[in-house]
């Protein structure tokens, strides 16, 4: 029997493809070593690992706090570092601002420019210093290894300075729906604002986890029976004008056990249930017990709650505005125009809160309206510095 040829081209072939596979395998390993080498990488394996050089982790992470302030135009010479012998972290950093500078908007910038490459925020806290100036401690670097402590310090303003403080002005944005990880897609835009999320959904206890994760001031969006119900309804879970006091302030109880630590309690529809004394007589007395003040939006022509509030000693507010048809709006001409007026009132008034639909649409145009040459002399800040809580006993 005579031997079969071997068939040359199949033998070509298998050469080409070890040839190709090989090419493959060297660009990966070029790859891996360029990432195990890029800032993000070095901490990304000392993230995981829990093993790296100290020192050049904290060279990565104070590379991106540098970032994160310039992007707010805080001056290098501002900042002053001292190494620490004691404590979580290997150095403290000190931040002096301004006193017309906007303490949110640099923690977000520092938050943000940490979290590009991997660092996070391990603590964050606020006082007053006896001097009268505002520090906010943050604990930055890598989960369970700390870098660096964050001072910043902003000085209590004299009266030249209270002259030319910029106006205030704290954004709220609402209508995430019932799916968390959209919501959480909002919370994670590199902006300073609140959220207002609706109670009683599905997804609700996941959307309130989320903001906390992400350190989003909260208002508990709480869903009121309106006009014409339940051909307009606010969803699940919603406070009926033909509940008892009891039951209404039970779920109010829990509504606010499950969102956690709240800036407010805003009011979703209403527009009969805010005209009941006795629904919101209920209502009002878990918000004073709590000492949380109630923001009514869009108030009802015969709502009973601004006068219901004075009587009962509870801290009442209004928005100043609502922007919810331009944020349906195909393009951002018409929020871009109601934007522009409203920085305007607000250079004028001196404060603003104002309310967003949060939408595709809004998500795009948020960062370049919160950019702090859009804004000019007007100061975003959080909303619990613009509405004051009732004392507590």
């Amino acid at each position: 029997m005579s031997k079969r040829k071997p068939r040359s081209g199949f033998s070509v072939r298998a050469g080409l493809g070890i040839l190709a596979a090989a090419a493959l395998a060297l660009f990966l390993v070029g790859e891996a070593v360029r990432a195990v080498r890029s800032d993000g990488g070095r901490l990304g394996i000392a993230r995981i690992s829990g093993l790296g050089d100290g020192n050049e982790l904290v060279r990565i992470v104070g590379k991106q706090l540098r970032l994160g302030l310039a992007s707010v135009r805080v001056s290098p010479d501002s900042i002053t570092e001292t190494p620490l012998e004691q404590g979580a972290a290997q150095v403290r950093w000190r931040v002096g601002l301004g006193s017309s500078a906007s303490l949110l908007q640099v923690n977000y910038a520092i938050t943000r420019a940490l979290e590009d490459r991997g660092a996070v925020v391990l603590q964050g806290s606020e006082r007053w210093a006896d001097d009268g100036s505002q520090v906010v401690r943050m604990v930055v670097g890598l989960p369970r290894r700390a870098t660096h402590e964050v001072l910043i310090v902003r000085p209590r303003g004299g009266p030249a300075d209270a002259a030319k403080a910029p106006a205030r002005l704290a954004l709220i944005l609402y209508g995430f729906g019932d799916d968390a990880a959209a919501a959480d897609s909002f919370f994670a835009v590199p902006a300073p604002f609140a959220v207002a999320v609706v109670p009683g959904t599905r997804e609700a206890e996941r959307v309130f986890l989320r903001a906390r994760q992400r350190q989003r001031e909260v208002v508990l969006h709480l869903p009121l029976e309106p006009i014409n119900y339940p051909r307009i309804n606010p969803g699940p879970g919603a406070v009926l004008v033909s509940m008892k006091p009891g039951q209404i302030a039970a779920r109010v109880d829990k509504y606010l056990d499950q969102a956690g630590t709240v800036a407010a309690v805003a009011n979703h529809m209403g527009s009969l249930a805010t005209q009941d004394a006795t629904v919101m007589t209920a209502v009002y007395r878990t918000l004073k017990r709590r000492h949380l003040p109630f923001l009514h939006v869009t108030p009802a022509a015969g709502a009973v709650c601004k006068s219901l509030a004075a009587s009962m000693g509870l801290n009442y507010a209004e928005p100043d505005a609502v922007l919810e048809g331009e944020a349906r709006e195909p393009n951002a001409k018409a929020l871009d125009r109601r934007w522009g007026a409203l920085l305007r009132v607000a250079h004028d008034r001196g404060r603003l809160v104002v309310l967003l639909r949060a939408t595709p649409l809004t998500m795009r145009w948020l960062p370049q309206a919160l950019d702090p040459k859009r804004l000019g002399e007007v100061s975003v800040v959080p909303l619990t510095s613009l509405l004051e809580k009732p004392g507590t006993p």
